[in-house]
C-alpha cells in the first residue's frame, strides 16, 4: 500500500474540555478541497489548546496496536467521544482509490460515530468509501479496538503498513521519500531548557529519531537525548549531509542578516556553537526566547517529517516580535505550498497576523499563491 495523500476533513468532540454538546470543525475550503494552510482561532478558555491535543490523540491511536490510553483527559475517563475524518488517497490492491477514512475514539461501543458520512457526503469528495477505525472504553481505563481495526481489508492494511513502519529511521533533512503520515504537535511553550552540565553528554541516537504517528515535543524535558544539541550532534555524526543542510536552513530562516549563526558542534564541552560577528560564542540555550521558538520549529520539522506530515502549532506568534512573526507565516506557507502532502495549522492571538491572513484568504482566486488551501474556523459560541 502506498499513501499518496491523508489530509483532515473535520473534528468533532463532545464532553471534552468546553465542548459538552458535539462540536464540528470543518478543515476544508469553501471549494470542498482540504485545507493544506488553517487557522483555529479563539478567546482563551474556548479551547483551541484541547483541539490540538484531541486532534493529536486520535492519530496516535494509528500507531499502536493495543493502547493502554488516549492521552487526553476526558478521554481517558470516560467522558467524551471525538471522531476525526480524514481524506485518504492510496494505492491499495493494485489500484487508485479516494476513501474517507474516520478514527473513533470514546466511551461507547454501540453507538461511536458523531458523523455518518452519507453516500452525498463520500460523493462531495470524490471518495469511494467510509472506513472507521479506532477503540472505545469498555470500562474507563482499558480501550478495545472497533470491529473494524481488524475485520475490514483495508482498515487492517492500512494498520499495518503504519505500525510495522514505526521506529523507521529518517533518511533525508527536510525531506522524505517516506510516505507513512506523521503529525508533530507545538505546545505554546517552546524553550530550549539550559543543558544539565552533571548529565551523562555522549553522542546518542536523538528522541523521536525513528518514524511515529504522532511527536509531541514538550518544552521543558531536559534529558539529554532529547536536546537539539544532542540532535545537531546526531546528525553530524551521521556524516551524510543532514548536518549542513540543517544548518544551512538555520542560518538562512533564523540568522540570515543577524550578527550570529550556527557555526557547528564541538565535543568539548558537547554543545552546538553559535558564533556572533564579534567571534564570541554561546549555547542555544543562551538564545533570545523567540531564537528558540523558531529552532525548535525548523529542526525538528526538518527532521521528521515525512511526505504526508501535519504539523500543528499552538499560539505560534509567542514570544515573536512582529517582524519574525509574519517572517515565521511566510515561511509555513512556503514549507506548505513547496511540500505538497504537508497541512500546516496553526493557533494565533496576533490581531496582526489575523488580519493579514483574513485580508488573503482569497488570493488564491487571485492566482497568487495557488499552492495554498486555506481555511480557517472561529470558536465562538459552544452553546
Amino acid at each position: 500500500m502506498t499513501i499518496y495523500e491523508f489530509r483532515p476533513i473535520a473534528l468533532t468532540l463532545e464532553n471534552i474540555g468546553p465542548f459538552t454538546n458535539p462540536y464540528e470543525i470543518n478543515f476544508v475550503h469553501e471549494n470542498g478541497q482540504p485545507c493544506n494552510f488553517y487557522m483555529l482561532v479563539a478567546p482563551n478558555g474556548f479551547g483551541k489548546t484541547t483541539v490540538f491535543n484531541t486532534f493529536t490523540s486520535l492519530i496516535s491511536l494509528l500507531g499502536t496496536e493495543n493502547p493502554k490510553n488516549y492521552g487526553q483527559e476526558d478521554l481517558d475517563s470516560g467522558r467524551g467521544r471525538a471522531q476525526l475524518d480524514i481524506l485518504i488517497r492510496v494505492h491499495w490492491e493494485g489500484r487508485d482509490h479516494q476513501f474517507i477514512l474516520s478514527i473513533l475514539a470514546g466511551c461507547s461501543n454501540t453507538d461511536l460515530s458523531l458523523k455518518v458520512w452519507s453516500k452525498n457526503d463520500l460523493q462531495k469528495h470524490q471518495s469511494e468509501h467510509w472506513y472507521r477505525c479506532g477503540y472505545f472504553n469498555r470500562v474507563a481505563g482499558k480501550l478495545e479496538p472497533l470491529i473494524s481495526n481488524s475485520s475490514n481489508d483495508f482498515v487492517a492494511d492500512f494498520l499495518t503498513v503504519i505500525q510495522t513502519s514505526i521506529d523507521t529511521s529518517p533518511e533525508h533533512f527536510g525531506e522524505s521519500l517516506y510516505h507513512g503520515p506523521t503529525l508533530m504537535y507545538f505546545s505554546a511553550y517552546r524553550d530550549i531548557p539550559p543543558i544539565n552540565i552533571n548529565s551523562q553528554r555522549n553522542i546518542t541516537k536523538a528522541a523521536h529519531w525513528g518514524y511515529q504517528t504522532v511527536h509531541r515535543f514538550m518544552p521543558h524535558d531536559e534529558t539529554w537525548s532529547y536536546s537539539l544539541d544532542n540532535l545537531l550532534f546526531w546528525l553530524k555524526w551521521l556524516d551524510d549531509g543532514r548536518f549542513e543542510k540543517a544548518r544551512d536552513l538555520i542560518n538562512k530562516q533564523l540568522f540570515y542578516s543577524s550578527e550570529k549563526h550556527l557555526e557547528d558542534v564541538r565535543r568539548e564541552p558537547p554543545e552546538a556553537i553559535i558564533r556572533c560577528t564579534d567571534e564570541s560564542t554561546h549555547r542555544l540555550d543562551r538564545l533570545s526566547s523567540g531564537e528558540k521558538n523558531l529552532l525548535q520549529l525548523f529542526l525538528r520539522i526538518g527532521t521528521h517529517m515525512t511526505q504526508n506530515t501535519i504539523v500543528l502549532i499552538d499560539e505560534f506568534d509567542v514570544h515573536l516580535h512582529l517582524r519574525w512573526q509574519h517572517k515565521l507565516f511566510n515561511a509555513l506557507k512556503a514549507f506548505a505550498t513547496d511540500n505538497p502532502g504537508v497541512t500546516v495549522m496553526i493557533t494565533t492571538h496576533s490581531v496582526e497576523i489575523l488580519d493579514t491572513y483574513v485580508n488573503t484568504l482569497n488570493i488564491i482566486e487571485k492566482g497568487k499563491e495557488r499552492e495554498l488551501i486555506k481555511g480557517g474556523h472561529l470558536i465562538e459560541d459552544l452553546k
